[in-house]
């Protein structure tokens, strides 16, 4: 299996936790049997980072979708014309990207997003390569059933094998595939030495106006109502009364730059008693060091999630975490041991959670210790890539033997 060239399919340049797994992917796969090639519609700061990190990277243009859905006030309702005009610039990007295939000789194709999944996977049918799904992004209950049943059906008919990252994706796919052992249950992994707790954050925190005397309460995540950051400062207009030393930390940028929620937000730190307790840091790439600055990781998801990698490095840092006993998370670490899990969406528990952090300095201490034993032990990048490697290889024998099959 030597040089077997593996294409990782993007649908955006733009730095989330979706494309920090691709360029982690990318970088820990097993150089002796994998050639990963990157792939964006776009210039971004995946792209770039792949150039500094000597990753193989192409841009390949995609045609502009337009939406499925029409909202009608507080309602959503299928776009039925955008759906065709979407198919018919699928068609077109897949025939494109299917020549960019045979150019590099792709042996597989692992897509990441629901757009790169659907290209990638008529790319594959066309290129006659296997295609591998790595499914990072939970179709949210708020969402319509056409759209559920969408993504069960693309998965049946365009993906060989599935990854899931968490068990809310494993329940959302084809109980077919399931069942013929077409989906993996991979979490994804981080760089435990790159998040080790040494780095320094110092500078973070003299940026941004937080002294080395305050305790800093942190969230990094997309600024977007289903992650809850409103919960987060609701609960620190409480603790702010009583903890003179205590400052939020919310990183993170508004998703599809819609900047609503972020404005909302803001409008919240801005009661007096949250007025220079709350700095809004935006999108950061220097994330090592942004936990570093924090003393409490608060993570606030309102909905299933799906090993969200901002988690997974803040106990990679050794940081004590408080998080929603939603599926997705709650498999990360266990409560009380090396974690506090509180229901989502309550303001009323969260605020006692980071309460007891905050007056206990051993059992902060505790808790990120054994975050990191845990990130260490069961979520590290290297972990990760071999799990991966796994699927890949037993795709690609699949393949084959079919191939062998249909000779005979």
């Amino acid at each position: 299996m030597a040089n077997t060239r593996i294409a990782l399919l993007e649908q955006t340049a733009s730095m989330g936790g979706v494309e920090f797994s691709t360029l982690y992917l990318a970088q820990h796969l097993d150089s002796e049997l994998f050639h990963p090639i990157v792939i964006c519609p776009e210039e971004g700061d995946l792209t770039r980072l792949c150039r500094q990190r000597g990753v193989e990277i192409h841009v390949v243009p995609r045609a502009k979708l337009h939406s499925v859905s029409l909202r009608r006030g507080r309602h959503y309702a299928p776009n039925p014309l955008a759906m065709v005009s979407n198919t018919f610039a699928l068609l077109n990007g897949a025939i494109r990207l299917r020549a960019f295939l045979r150019q590099h000789e792709v042996d597989l194709i692992c897509t990441k997003g629901l757009l790169a999944h659907v290209q990638g996977g008529l790319t594959a049918k066309l290129a006659n390569v296997p295609c591998v799904w790595h499914v990072q992004d939970a179709v949210s209950d708020r969402a319509m059933g056409l759209y559920r049943r969408l993504l069960r059906v693309s998965a049946a008919f365009l993906a060989d094998h599935v990854i899931a990252d968490g068990p809310t994706i494993l329940e959302q796919m084809p109980r077919k595939m399931r069942a013929s052992r077409r989906v993996s249950l991979i979490y994804n992994g981080v760089d435990v030495e790159e998040f080790a707790p040494t780095a320094d954050g110092k500078g973070i925190r003299q940026e941004l106006g937080m002294g080395e005397e305050h305790l800093v309460v942190g969230s990094v995540a997309r600024l977007t109502p289903w992650k809850g950051q409103a919960y987060l400062l609701h609960a620190a207009a409480r603790l702010s009364r009583e903890f003179a030393r205590v400052h939020f930390l919310i990183v993170g940028s508004p998703l599809f730059a819609s900047d609503s929620y972020e404005l909302e937000l803001r409008a919240i730190a801005a009661a007096p008693e949250l007025v220079g307790r709350v700095s809004f840091a935006g999108y950061r790439l220097d994330l090592p060091n942004v936990l570093a600055a924090i003393d409490i990781f608060a993570y606030t998801a309102l909905e299933k999630d799906t090993s969200p990698l901002a988690l997974l490095s803040a106990m990679a840092a050794g940081k004590p975490i408080v998080a929603p006993d939603i599926s997705g998370v709650r498999e990360l670490f266990s409560d009380g041991i090396d974690g506090i899990l509180v229901p989502p969406a309550n303001v009323d528990r969260l605020a006692d959670a980071l309460r007891l952090l905050l007056t206990d300095e051993g059992l902060r201490t505790r808790l990120g210790q054994r975050a990191r034993e845990r990130a260490v032990g069961e979520f590290s990048v290297q972990s990760f890539a071999q799990s991966c490697e796994e699927v890949f290889a037993s795709v690609l024998e699949r393949q084959r033997s079919g191939r062998a099959a249909a000779v005979r």
